[in-house]
């Protein structure tokens, strides 16, 4: 059996990249990290070029063996590829290939997911934080209903931003109320990225006294509080669950996310139930 999984990551306005794993007979063979060619306008397009690297890869690797399957997490990118099975094959005339969709949770799945993570060389002199998935942690949940624990994310301002910028919005907040929501940041797109960009920007402010003392007077309390990725900064995952965190490291905090349902109210909403 001869598999291929393969998933992508969109940064709008920024390098996208593909993330690949080959199995043969259910041992490892490939992985691979590669730019997304162009300029995709959304996921959907970075995760048909995914499929359409896989076809790649297997044409490279897939000597000797007749039955292919290639894997993604795009229902509708699968359905996509599914539907030129015919033609696709017409162009792989030995080889019988299925295309068939498997959720990103699923081990050879998620090596593919962090590999499109990948962050390019610029960024390993980047400190790094482990991240950790809540969606499974009691502790963490509980945690965050009981303590009222600061969360930290960040939320995208389209209506600010431009063709050549980003903006950003600041979110602290507890469980029951946001505790400060009035700070942004025009990030210029290009170079290391805006999400790393505007990490960089944060930590800066965050390890400045006087706006530590700002927040402070608004009830703010960052230690021992989490840094929430969302869509919005998915990017600033790399592999190895290893994330670049908008906090300094001097303030104690972890990084959470769930790999499937990012946004802040599917956190709240898993964690009311621990109040």
């Amino acid at each position: 059996m001869f598999e291929v999984y393969c998933d992508s990551s969109f940064n709008e306005g920024e390098d996208s990249y593909i993330g690949c794993t080959v199995l043969r007979d259910g041992k490892q063979i490939h992985q691979s990290t590669t730019k997304v060619p162009g300029a995709p306008k959304n996921n959907l397009d970075c995760e048909l070029e995914a499929l359409s690297f896989a076809l790649t890869i297997t044409k490279i690797f897939s000597e000797g063996e007749r039955d292919i399957i290639i894997y993604n997490d795009s229902t509708e990118a699968v359905k996509v590829f599914q539907k030129e099975r015919p033609e696709i094959e017409k162009k792989f005339p030995d080889l019988n290939i299925n295309f068939e969709y498997i959720p990103r949770e699923k081990v050879n799945q998620a090596i593919a997911d962090s590999l499109s993570k990948k962050f390019p060389v610029f960024f390993l002199n980047i400190p790094t934080c482990e991240v950790v998935s809540f969606s499974r942690r009691e502790d963490i949940l509980s945690d965050i209903a009981q303590n009222e624990r600061n969360i930290l994310y960040l939320e995208k301002i389209d209506e600010k931003s431009t063709n050549k910028k980003t903006c950003y919005r600041l979110i602290i907040r507890t469980m029951d109320k946001i505790l400060s929501n009035d700070r942004f940041y025009l990030i210029k797109k290009g170079g290391l990225g805006t999400q790393v960009k505007v990490a960089e920007e944060i930590r800066k402010e965050l390890s400045d006294p006087r706006f530590l003392s700002s927040l402070e007077a608004k009830g703010v309390m960052l230690e021992n509080s989490y840094f929430l990725l969302t869509d919005e900064t998915w990017g600033l995952r790399g592999t190895d669950n290893q994330t670049c965190s908008i906090l300094p490291d001097s303030i104690p905090h972890r990084i959470i996310c769930d790999e499937v349902d990012r946004s802040p109210e599917n956190l709240f909403r898993r964690a009311e139930r621990f109040k």
